[in-house]
């Protein structure tokens, strides 16, 4: 959720002066510079550079203690720590999941 809402916020920012389009889930193209530019917006706002690279530099691999302790340190729930690893490759998508949290958007 949180990562959706600052790549939506990174087009509002970024790109104000561009045409306003609708991306279909599933929908197979190549990402845009503008998508490109709303995902790097929104990875760097949630988790800056400096610190990912700190954090991964030195792990081959992320324990659950690990990724809870850097989440903490930045202030920012454990499972977006989590989906950033994963996207990155540098965490099966099938590891730590339970650190993350579904949102129901109905309640």
């Amino acid at each position: 959720m949180w990562f959706s809402f600052f790549h939506e916020a990174g087009h509002v920012l970024l790109h104000r002066k561009r045409p306003v389009y609708i991306d279909l889930v599933g929908d197979s193209h190549e990402e845009s510079k503008e998508e490109s530019e709303a995902n790097q917006f929104a990875a760097n706002t949630l988790i800056p550079p400096s610190r990912f690279r700190q954090f991964t530099a030195s792990r081959h691999r992320f324990s659950k203690e690990s990724v809870m302790r850097f989440a903490q340190s930045l202030g920012i729930a454990p499972g977006i720590v989590v989906g950033r690893l994963q996207h990155e490759g540098l965490l099966p998508l099938t590891h730590l999941n339970g650190l993350k949290r579904s949102v129901n958007l109905a309640e």
